[in-house]
């Protein structure tokens, strides 16, 4: 089974997309929100398979896949199951015949591993388009292009948003979003971050680059001074000594109710603040319960957008159209 092409046929980074790219996602998802998800499914004898090999836990990135491939009409299966596969085991196949095998099997497939190079492995081994569903805590770039799309049609256009993210300095999706924002840069973005946090190189380049094309970026950590900004993408902080110091003192009450980093319903009602509250879930304390039940707690909307965005992208990749961006064009 041959590659469609030879360049872009996987979606490992969010640097693989060009600003084309990034449109033509916007735009199929969007289409595809207003029919909700109608109208678009494969013809029968068209109809392709997914298959997904999560060796991390997933709910919203594994199920969404499924979804997805299931409302255009083509099929899923799981193609790593840790109870019954033999990869790795003793008398079963070693990981490159593993995926050589059911990429003879599938027509594309969706990997998430701890190991940040494995989809690159996986990439250079299958002649199928690859996605990459998270790498460790390298980059998650369909989650990102999610989050663009949640902001898009929630609130409008990018170049009149300011944007506020409060997560682990190693988040994955956080760094994809950077990466994508470069083709839509935003009024203002501000990070939320413990003082003793210290950025990756990457990182640092990414928020400097997204500066230099008259992003205003600044750097807070006081999660309430991110209730003035029209988004805040919120999950959970690093744990820093002074944070884990609070929790071996058995002392959660007080963290939730005082932790600069931990939303709650009291802090936005005292703010008076419309921002928008997205989340990629789960969450893990860093977004109390008692927002949910306000207007601004859009992170369920959130997973519901997600379907058209993943069926966006597998609708471009099972066409065989190829990414455009930098990384697909510069990956040996």
């Amino acid at each position: 089974m041959a590659p469609n092409h030879p360049f872009g046929k996987d979606l490992l980074s969010a640097a693989d997309l060009s600003a084309p790219d990034l449109i033509d996602i916007m735009a199929r998802s969007r289409r595809l929100a207003q029919t909700d998800g109608q109208g678009g499914g494969a013809a029968s004898n068209s109809r392709k398979i997914v298959a997904n090999l999560f060796f991390q836990r997933s709910t919203r990135t594994k199920l969404g896949f499924e979804v997805a491939a299931l409302r255009l009409g083509h099929r899923s299966i799981d193609a790593y199951d840790p109870e019954r596969n033999r990869v790795g085991s003793s008398n079963g196949d070693n990981f490159p015949d593993h995926i050589r095998t059911i990429a003879q099997l599938a027509d594309l497939l969706v990997i998430r591993h701890s190991e940040e190079l494995k989809c690159h492995e996986v990439a250079r081994l299958a002649p199928v388009p690859v996605i990459n569903g998270g790498n460790g805590s390298d980059e998650h770039p369909t989650q990102a292009l999610i989050d663009l799309f949640c902001m898009l049609e929630m609130k409008g256009s990018m170049d009149k948003l300011s944007l506020a993210i409060s997560c682990d300095s190693r988040a994955r999706y956080a760094y994809s979003l950077l990466l994508l924002l470069k083709h839509m840069p935003p009024k203002r973005v501000t990070y939320c971050v413990d003082p003793e946090t210290h950025f990756s190189e990457k990182t640092q380049l990414a928020l400097d680059g997204l500066a230099a094309l008259g992003t205003k970026v600044s750097i807070v950590h006081d999660i309430e001074e991110c209730l003035d900004h029209d988004v805040l993408n919120i999950q959970t902080q690093d744990l820093t000594s002074k944070v884990k110091s609070t929790l071996e003192s058995g002392d959660l009450p007080s963290y939730v109710e005082k932790d600069p980093f931990v939303l709650t319903a009291d802090k936005i009602l005292k703010s008076r603040s419309d921002t928008i509250i997205l989340n990629p879930l789960p969450r893990q304390g860093e977004l109390d319960a008692s927002c949910d039940a306000l207007p601004n707690a859009r992170y369920f909307e959130q997973v519901k957008l997600s379907s058209y965005v993943r069926m966006a992208v597998l609708e471009r990749m099972l066409a065989g159209i190829p990414w455009t961006g930098s990384a697909a064009f510069g990956r040996a």
